[in-house]
């Protein structure tokens, strides 16, 4: 596969702003004015029980397409999402999820977030945004690319190959704790290949790490397939309307 690597500017992001700083990295590439305090005021971080705990994809997918760009939601998780879906018109993809909403089982993760998540992703659909379920490769990742970097969700534990975390709300960061921490996952953005690697920028790389780190590919996809923990595995690829 040819080489390719966008020029783009890293942004620092707060505690639990990865997704809208990704975003705002995202869409740098088009629009260099764009700041994160914007993407943040159309797209809220939850909190619940004074924990951070993100951003719903859909809401911030929906942002994209509000926007101005054309929008699509490359979905690789298994869970809330199903791989029979393929050739869904998006209408359809919303209506399997609202029927899967009865039958996701109540010790897991998604019982307590899922009707954030559908909230968001019926936002999507009203604003314009499809769905793609291509099977997860490094052909797929690098095609992508071809014309701009995207948004891109990784389990950071993985791919760091770090302690898990726990979230200290005083300090308003996440600390490790390797016994009663969590693995986060982490949004990034994909903006080049070479040499079977991935260029990811990272809002928050590990400390004495760069934000511009290459990745090797293999690596980068077990990342990204790890984020399933909290159904984040998936991609948002943006282009500006015609």
């Amino acid at each position: 596969m040819s080489p390719i690597e966008h020029p783009l500017k890293a942004i620092k992001q707060n505690a639990a702003e990865c997704m809208q700083t990704a975003a705002a990295q995202v869409l740098s590439f088009f629009n260099p004015s764009i700041t994160v305090d914007e993407v943040i005021k159309a797209v809220p971080i939850y909190v619940e029980n004074g924990e951070k705990i993100g951003t719903s994809p859909g809401h911030l997918a929906a942002y994209f397409a509000q926007v101005g760009y054309k929008t699509t939601f490359y979905v690789f998780d298994v869970e809330l999402f199903d791989r029979s879906w393929k050739n869904f018109s998006p209408g359809e993809v919303l209506a399997g999820l609202r029927k899967r909403q009865k039958y996701i089982p109540d010790n897991s993760w998604l019982a307590k977030y899922h009707h954030i998540l559908v909230a968001g992703f019926e936002l999507y659909v009203k604003s314009g945004g499809t769905f793609a379920f291509r099977p997860l490769s490094t052909k797929l990742l690098r095609e992508l690319l071809d014309d701009a970097p995207y948004l891109l969700m990784v389990n950071s534990t993985y791919l760091n190959q770090e302690p898990k975390q726990r979230y200290d709300q005083k300090a308003d960061a996440f600390k490790p704790d390797a016994t009663s921490g969590r693995s986060l996952t982490h949004a990034v953005t994909c903006a080049g290949y070479r040499d079977s690697k991935f260029l990811i920028v990272d809002p928050d790389p590990p400390r004495d790490t760069t934000p511009h780190r290459w990745i090797a590919e293999n690596h980068l996809i077990a990342s990204i397939m790890a984020a399933q923990t909290e159904s984040d595995n998936f991609l948002i690829k943006v282009t500006p309307n015609p």
